[in-house]
């Protein structure tokens, strides 16, 4: 999606409102999250083929490369894991109730996507944690590095987006947490993301922390409004970290930046290109 250095990570962690130089939004922005980033799947023009490219490629995953990884023996539980593993995207991972669906304990579950992490399908977040506050949720979030192969496991096409579009949040969460690890890839400022989520069930999707100790939130919306309570998790996790606290920052289907107060803004993800 890149062809120049964005300064999109530079700017936040300095406070900084992130600029818009082009916005992809509506239609625009649901095909280019459901086809993803593999050059293979681009190439193709048909919707109905770039779906037929991801289910061969999780057939060639678990045949070799899994096999060549882990020498495992229950390749043929794979596939339906990585579907499994789909309706859990963007939410808190129960590698215990995983096991008890395909009849296998939370330890293999764990040393599975283990594997699938290695080889870079999916990544789990871990939740960031400070020491004054003992309410955290300490279980880790699921994500897909690839949002095209993604919303194939989960079968979602754009015609059925128009008709509903409630399945779309979880897989545009997954496609900002992976063009933000693009970026971070290619900063010299080294990014630790986590999650944030209280017994409260505040929460705040990607939460970013550099070398200094600066912290930015980003909660992913895919509705083209945003009001003030989509910041109550931000702001919790603001009054959690104090003068670390850098920018909160809800990300939406719009073209317009939106102040809502002092270091919480809404802004377009089409900023993470700017």
């Amino acid at each position: 999606l890149l062809n120049f250095q964005s300064s999109f990570l530079k700017d936040v962690f300095i406070g900084k409102v992130p600029v818009v130089n082009y916005c992809v939004v509506g239609s625009d922005l649901v095909k280019k999250v459901l086809t993803g980033g593999y050059p293979e799947a681009l190439s193709r023009s048909d919707f109905d083929r770039v779906q037929d490219w991801h289910l061969n490629y999780v057939e060639a995953i678990v045949q070799r490369d899994v096999h060549d990884v882990a020498r495992i023996q229950q390749l043929n539980v794979m596939p339906a894991l990585l579907r499994i593993l789909s309706v859990s995207a963007g939410q808190l991972v129960n590698y215990s109730r995983i096991g008890t669906t395909l009849g296998l304990n939370h330890v293999t579950i764990q040393k599975f996507v283990s594997i699938f992490e290695n080889l870079f399908i999916v990544r789990t977040l871990q939740p960031w944690h400070s020491n004054q506050f003992k309410r955290l949720i300490k279980s880790p979030k699921l994500h897909f590095l690839d949002s095209g192969l993604l919303s194939t496991l989960k079968n979602i096409s754009p015609d059925r987006l128009v008709e509903d579009r409630t399945s779309f949040g979880a897989i545009l969460e997954s496609f900002v947490l992976s063009e933000l690890l693009k970026l971070a890839s290619w900063n010299n400022n080294r990014i630790v993301f986590s999650h944030y989520r209280d017994k409260d069930k505040n929460e705040v999707d990607i939460v970013m922390e550099d070398r200094s100790g600066r912290i930015v939130g980003v909660e992913v919306k895919a509705s083209a409004t945003v009001f003030k309570s989509d910041f109550s998790g931000l702001r919790r996790l603001s009054l959690a970290c104090g003068d670390r606290f850098a920018l909160g920052i809800v990300l939406y289907d719009h073209d317009q930046t939106i102040m809502f107060s002092d270091r919480m803004i809404a802004a377009p993800i089409s900023t993470l290109w700017s």
